[in-house]
């Protein structure tokens, strides 16, 4: 499996970006069937499935813990496109139909942007490992797998999220939650972009 150490200076707002891995590398048994399916879809190397030929319920397996992110303008912004029903129970807040522009559920829209950019150099099936406490001291760690797809284009205009799931209370993406609701913007609902430290955080 490739390295998972990155360059300290390797950050965005002060936060520390993750390293990017081959997600066939991910050795969690949800992420490995995710996988399976994605080889299952039959586009030849080096194309990009078209998500208008997918069946949702194909995706079963997985509902939930998905969010699917649209590119605009070639990435200069991101849209939440549909955020899982277990992501937003657990982080307490559904971004779904949002700007990243406007908010995010950890980090910083500048880190996630940034990251969204470094995937759109890759285009391939890409797995990262995030890691990070919490200003009450939880630890939260959990992987992800991004997978790319085109709409009646060769680029890509479309990011599916898999969290794989969480297995243990203290494995909860419970950042918002935690924070408590006097945190949260009056006016849109939003937790705020950054809930720590820069220091304290890792995406």
């Amino acid at each position: 499996m490739a390295s998972a150490a990155t360059d300290p200076l390797d950050k965005v707002d002060g936060i520390e970006m993750a390293p990017m891995l081959p997600a066939a590398d991910c050795p969690r048994p949800d992420a490995r069937t995710l996988m399976v399916w994605w080889d299952n879809l039959g586009c030849a190397e080096g194309d990009l499935p078209d998500w208008r030929n997918i069946d949702p319920i194909s995706l079963l397996p997985w509902m939930g813990w998905i969010c699917l992110y649209d590119l605009i303008d070639g990435g200069r912004d991101v849209r939440y496109r549909l955020v899982g029903t277990r992501i937003a129970e657990q982080a307490g807040v559904d971004l779904t139909g949002r700007f990243v522009s406007q908010g995010v559920y950890a980090s910083t829209p500048g880190v996630l942007l940034e990251h969204f950019r470094r995937l759109g150099q890759r285009a391939v099936p890409t797995w990262t490992k995030r890691v990070m406490e919490t200003q009450h001291g939880f630890t939260i760690t959990h992987d992800r797998i991004w997978l790319p797809f085109r709409r009646n284009s060769d680029s890509v205009v479309l990011w599916l999220l898999y969290v794989c799931k969480l297995e243990s209370e203290a494995d909860r993406l419970d950042v918002a939650r935690l924070s408590g609701m006097s945190r949260r913007h009056t006016g849109t609902g939003l937790v705020p972009v950054s809930l720590n430290p820069p220091s304290r955080l890792r995406v």
